[in-house]
């Protein structure tokens, strides 16, 4: 790194299907456990700007549809923040929920983490010098390292972790339905028919992008794709194993 810029280091949290709580200690509380052994066995400089993903139980999503009465950017706010509550019930309340890539009359992708969370990340930054500079969930940080690797028009992304996957279809013009699955829960191809059937969509089959990250569908080969699917498998590059990649990505 440069002397005249601050370190930046890139953390992902919640990858792991193996981290077993102690008996009294949340599932939470053992996850923050681990980043801060992380931490403390990286020895950062002080200054160092901290990039965190989150995957697996840190994230939830949903679409936040378009609608005409609810334009403006403080009611689309509102609107995703209840459809969380709906999906969730009241301890969505307790959650921050931002919003991707909004564009006038369209659906966007929300993710939803809890402000617990994100304060606790913060504070363990901050007892050790560090900065929080920013936090992604996977499924945006996949999307966007991947980007330029997906043709216009519809498509599936596939987010494959440890122990959840996560499907996004997306149309020319905005994202149209989000799902999360266990990982290695049937046949892939077979998940995404019935998807595709269960949304009524009368339209041929269309490119799947398939991301693996750490401790999923490499290690686990947790899914069977068929070899005469009609669907079109394309495997992306997974989660980066340098941190100098990550950042230069």
């Amino acid at each position: 790194m440069s002397r005249w810029s601050p370190d930046r280091a890139l953390f992902r949290l919640g990858d792991a299907a193996t981290v077993v709580p102690a008996d009294g200690v949340s599932a939470l509380d053992a996850m923050l456990g681990v980043f801060e052994a992380e931490l403390d066995a990286r020895e950062l400089r002080r200054g160092t700007r901290l990039d965190c993903v989150l995957a697996g139980e840190c994230v939830r999503y949903r679409i936040v549809p378009w609608r005409d009465d609810l334009a403006t950017p403080a009611q689309r706010q509102r609107l995703a923040e209840q459809v969380f509550v709906e999906a969730y019930g009241e301890v969505a309340r307790g959650w921050t929920v931002r919003q991707h890539a909004e564009r006038h009359g369209a659906a966007t992708l929300a993710c939803a983490i809890e402000s617990a969370l994100l304060d606790r990340l913060a504070a363990l930054a901050l007892a050790r010098g560090l900065k929080l500079a920013s936090v992604q969930p996977s499924l945006m940080h996949d999307h966007n390292r991947s980007r330029f690797e997906l043709e216009a028009g519809w498509c599936w992304l596939v987010s494959v972790e440890a122990a959840w996957t996560t499907v996004l279809l997306m149309s020319p013009t905005e994202p149209l339905h989000v799902r999360r699955l266990p990982t290695g829960d049937g046949d892939l191809a077979r998940l995404l028919d019935r998807e595709w059937f269960t949304l009524g969509i009368d339209a041929p089959r269309c490119p799947v992008y398939v991301v693996r990250t750490p401790g999923g569908m490499a290690e686990t080969r947790a899914y069977a794709w068929r070899a005469n699917s009609h669907w079109s498998f394309v495997p992306l590059p997974g989660a980066v194993d340098s941190e100098a990649e990550a950042l230069a990505a």
